[in-house]
This record gives structure tokens, C-alpha cells and sequence, in this order.
């Protein structure tokens, strides 16, 4: 077995096993402080809930996505371009169906390569910004510099390897190597918030409507 072949094979089901064990228990421990019973509750509102979930996805419908449209622009395109090109990129579809035997649909190669381009900007951007605003920088950690390296780091790679730019055989273990980086960092860092965000928005949504009678900024 060479090192390709590891990497895709013994140490991608190594990666996704920690994955699925990290996020099981990220998920409980989640679920056993939403029990504590020392936790303030907001009075319940299905209705508040729900439209705090919804207005937070989509683009400009709070406050604080209208007061920064350039943020928010880029914010909906990168996360565009982190979930639908892994997903749905063909080349990553394929290696599926290799192993696994499964096959979906695909995003055109023209769109993918657009949507990885503007990824690896906006890697740049939201680095710049947690270096040079304040408020960011304050609450900023270790893991965040390096989910953004990491990101950057597999878009270009996949890219370069793609478009067969440099040694390609190489190239294209590092690609694999930065996605397992990030499938092993997920449940441990602030890549988790794309499971938890629907959780912690409605109960955002249940507050600002209920106890503080607003609306969820």
C-alpha cells in the first residue's frame, strides 16, 4: 500500500470515525447542559423560535447582516462554497461511487471552480478582519486561525490538483490530507456550529421574543 492509498483508505476511515465519535459526544454533552437545571429558559414561543432560525439564513433579513453587506455577502458565498463544492463536486462524487457505490447529482465543474476561487478570498478576508477589528480579534482563538489555514489549504490544493497545476500526485494527498485535518476538527472546534445553529438560534428566537419582547437582532 502506497502513501495514496493510506491516506484515502485507513486514515479517511480513521478521520470519520473520530468525526462520528466527537460528534456524538459534542451532542450529548449539548444535550445534558441544555438540562441543567440552573439554565434560564425563555417562556416558549414556537413561533419566535421557528422565524429566528429562518431570518438568520437568509441574507439580509436581521439587523446585523443590513448594517454589514459586505460581511454578510461574503459570509453567504463562502459558506455556499464550503458546503456545495465537497458535496457536490464530481470529481469528489466519483471517488464515492469508487468506493461506496453511491452517486447524486453534481454542481457544474465551471461553478465549482468559481465558488472555490472565491472561498480561498474569502479565507484572506476573514483573516484580515480578526487581525484588524477589535472586537473580533478579542474573541478570537488559536483553532479559528487555523479552521481558516485549513480551509484555504484544502480549496487550493483541490484546486491546483484539479487543474493539474504542480506535481499532481502530491498535491492531491495534501487535498485529501487538509479535508481529513478539517473532518477531525469538526466536532472540536467552531465548525460545529453548523449543527448546533439551528438549536441556539431558536432559543435566541424564544428570548428576544418572549422575556425581552424584540425581535432577534
Amino acid at each position: 500500500m502506497d502513501y495514496y492509498e493510506f491516506v484515502r483508505g485507513p486514515l479517511a476511515y480513521l478521520a470519520f470515525s473520530v468525526f462520528i465519535l466527537g460528534l456524538c459526544f459534542r451532542l450529548l454533552r449539548f444535550y445534558w447542559k441544555g438540562t441543567n437545571p440552573k439554565m434560564l429558559y425563555p417562556g416558549r414561543s414556537l413561533t419566535n423560535g421557528i422565524k429566528a432560525v429562518f431570518l438568520g439564513v437568509v441574507p439580509f433579513a436581521t439587523r446585523y447582516m443590513r448594517k454589514r453587506p459586505l460581511f454578510t455577502l461574503i459570509t453567504v458565498f463562502f459558506h455556499l462554497g464550503v458546503l456545495l463544492v465537497p458535496l457536490f463536486l464530481l470529481a469528489h462524487i466519483i471517488l464515492w461511487f469508487e468506493s461506496y457505490g453511491v452517486f447524486w447529482r453534481h454542481i457544474p465543474d465551471g461553478l465549482a471552480d468559481v465558488l472555490t476561487l472565491f472561498v480561498l478570498f474569502a479565507c484572506v478576508f476573514f483573516l484580515i478582519r480578526r487581525v484588524t477589528v477589535p472586537e473580533v480579534r478579542q474573541v478570537s482563538q488559536p483553532s479559528d486561525y487555523v479552521i481558516l489555514g485549513v480551509i484555504f489549504s484544502s480549496f487550493l490544493t483541490g484546486f491546483l490538483a484539479f487543474h493539474q497545476v504542480g506535481p499532481y500526485r502530491p498535491m492531491l494527498i495534501a487535498h485529501i490530507l487538509c479535508g481529513e485535518v478539517l473532518i477531525v476538527m469538526f466536532p472540536f472546534s467552531r465548525l460545529f456550529h453548523m449543527v448546533v445553529y439551528p438549536f441556539s438560534r431558536y432559543y435566541m428566537g424564544e428570548d428576544f421574543g418572549g422575556p425581552l419582547k424584540t425581535r432577534d437582532w
